[in-house]
């Protein structure tokens, strides 16, 4: 090797730091804290990676296996960042049987340059949704229900659970209970 090479070897080596990704640490924990180990995830290859190996949770789509099926699973996925309608997207993931999907802020708003935002890419390979005007995960971001149900959010992240049946009315949740008072005419001045 040569006398630069190696130098510059020696160099690298001794770099020292530290990784520090808050908000997927952020991420991590709330899954890892709230939901249940047969849970099923989909968003992002390089999100579902890290999750997979993070939280042990299973994933749809993984970006170390290379197959016709993945790519087509990935596709499926991915399609929460297309103009399709959102109700279209729904039935995708819910027939792959996804419980929860991810949505990272900077895949679905960011548009680096004209043509190159993921609704843009989408564009080209789905012409017939082109003349909507937002992506789905855009319109889930603000008005997630009755598909999607936000259940978490920091600022690189939306999880959202998948609705099983979107038409069935919302559940309805029982006024808190307040506790009841009992009251001794011994001890009436004191709660």
């Amino acid at each position: 090797m040569s006398i630069g090479g190696w130098q510059n070897l020696k160099e690298q080596f001794a770099i020292f730091g530290e990784y520090s990704n808050v908000p997927l640490e952020q991420l991590v924990e709330w899954v890892n804290t709230n939901t249940p180990r047969e849970a099923v995830f989909a968003g992002s290859m390089p999100t579902m990676a890290n999750l997979k190996l993070s939280t042990e949770r299973a994933i749809v789509n993984h970006p170390h296996y290379e197959d016709e099926g993945l790519r087509a699973r990935t596709m499926e996925v991915y399609s929460v960042f297309s103009r399709k309608p959102v109700s279209e997207v729904h039935a995708k993931l819910k027939a792959m049987g996804v419980q929860f999907v991810i949505i990272e802020d900077n895949w679905c708003r960011s548009r680096p340059s004209p043509g190159c935002g993921m609704a843009d890419i989408w564009d080209v390979e789905d012409p017939a949704n082109r003349h909507r005007k937002t992506s789905a995960c855009v319109e889930m971001a603000e008005k997630p229900e009755p598909y999607f149900r936000r259940v978490f959010k920091n600022q690189a992240y939306d999880v959202f659970a998948i609705v099983v049946d979107p038409m069935a009315p919302p559940p309805q949740q029982a006024p808190p209970q307040q506790k009841q008072r009992r009251w001794s005419r011994r001890w009436w001045w004191r709660r």
